[in-house]
């Protein structure tokens, strides 16, 4: 008998994302679940919708299998196995006799039973993660100076009332409260046993046969907590910050809020490590004459006294007005530069007076490189 589409046995379609993917499963296989569902064909029902299950959530099995079909080639030998690769897999821990494990131990085991067994996951797997990982996005100035935020997030707890197990729990039937079945694939060695998840309980040994009624068989409860964070001076972009006890609630602790920094960008300054940059437009005769200006800093508008002749486009380093080095927090001279670029205005409309002031310079006549200018274009012209 043909196999069907494993999109049509979980009732999605090819662009259901990962989320969608498991949702589906999830509903099909509370419903066919051969402990809750007596009908004959159930078991048959709930082994396809595992079997498409493993395969679409799986992004490499599901690249294939939207290539191939059933016909993949990179099923190998079994019809359902990755033939070589997992073959050394499971023997192996990795593609090849790799990683952690011995794999001559895992060879023993496969075929005799013995050796060293895969813990259960009911004994190492947790409900959820410890850790939660949120975003805060933060303005560019608090990013340099630090500053408080009040966030509220969702947090899971082990519920109190079922301690995690979901309700009233009996012996899985299919592995016997092991959380592992054995199960045979067919390669060019032969038919090889290996040891596996059991898909019916999914490691945990046992089977949920009446809700908690607090969760409502989900083994946590959800609460919402607020937290005033401190966010210290120099926080640079996707920079983590880790809230200790202020995470999921497990068993056996408490884990951890971790967040990861966004900073909306600042429309007058501009970060290098821990140097600042901006743009001071100054007028033209206090650029060439020299006095006091007025300069943008993180700290607020400061008086700055301008050299004279400071050309336009010059870079002058104000020292100590940057960014905070967030590794030398107990230093006071741990700051980074200001680093301010001169922009030239338009000048003034001068009075009459002040017009023929200026013209007294002959600024023209004492500038070298103007009559370099003059000069040049004067020779070009004359050579025709």
């Amino acid at each position: 008998m043909a196999k069907r589409d494993y999109y049509e046995v979980l009732g999605i379609t090819k662009s259901a994302s990962a989320d969608d993917i498991k949702r589906a499963y999830r509903k099909l296989a509370m419903t066919y679940h051969p402990d809750k569902n007596k009908s004959p064909d159930a078991e048959a029902k709930f082994k396809e919708i595992n079997e498409a299950y493993d395969t679409l959530s799986d992004p490499q099995k599901k690249q294939n299998y939207d290539q191939f079909g059933h016909a993949d080639p990179h099923q190998g030998f079994g019809g359902g196995s990755g033939g070589f690769e997992d073959l050394f897999r499971n023997f192996g821990g990795q593609s090849g006799f790799g990683g952690d494990s011995d794999p001559f131990e895992n060879i023993f085991g496969s075929f005799f039973g013995g050796g060293r067994r895969q813990q259960s996951s009911r004994n190492s797997e947790a409900l959820f993660e410890e850790d939660i990982t949120a975003e805060i996005t933060i303005s560019f100035l608090d990013s340099i100076l630090g500053t408080i935020k009040e966030i509220k997030y969702k947090i899971k707890k082990t519920c109190p009332e079922c301690n995690g197990t979901g309700g009233k729990t009996a012996t899985c039937s299919h592995c016997h409260g092991s959380g592992y079945v054995m199960q045979q694939q067919r390669t060019p060695f032969g038919i090889m046993q290996s040891q596996t998840v059991c898909p019916y309980c999914h490691g945990s040994g046992s089977i949920i046969t009446e809700k908690c009624k607090t969760c409502n068989g989900h083994k946590y409860l959800e609460a919402y907590e607020t937290l005033n964070v401190e966010i210290p001076a120099g926080v640079s972009v996707g920079q983590r910050i880790r809230f200790t006890n202020k995470g999921n609630h497990t068993k056996n602790k408490v884990g951890s809020l971790i967040l990861i920094v966004k900073i909306r960008p600042s429309k007058i300054f501009e970060r290098a490590g821990n140097t600042l940059l901006t743009n001071v437009v100054v007028d033209p005769i206090t650029a060439i004459t020299g006095g006091n200006i007025k300069i943008p800093t993180p700290y607020g508008i400061r008086d700055f006294n301008l050299k004279s002749n400071t050309a336009n486009g010059e870079e002058i380093i104000a020292a100590g007005l940057g960014i905070k080095d967030i590794n030398k927090k107990f230093l006071h001279t741990s700051n980074g530069d200001l680093i301010l670029k001169i922009v030239y205005a338009a000048p003034k409309r001068y009075s009459n007076d002040e017009i023929e002031k200026l013209k007294n310079i002959n600024a023209n006549s004492a500038n070298s490189k103007v009559n370099d200018y003059v000069n040049s274009i004067t020779a070009e012209l004359n050579n025709k």
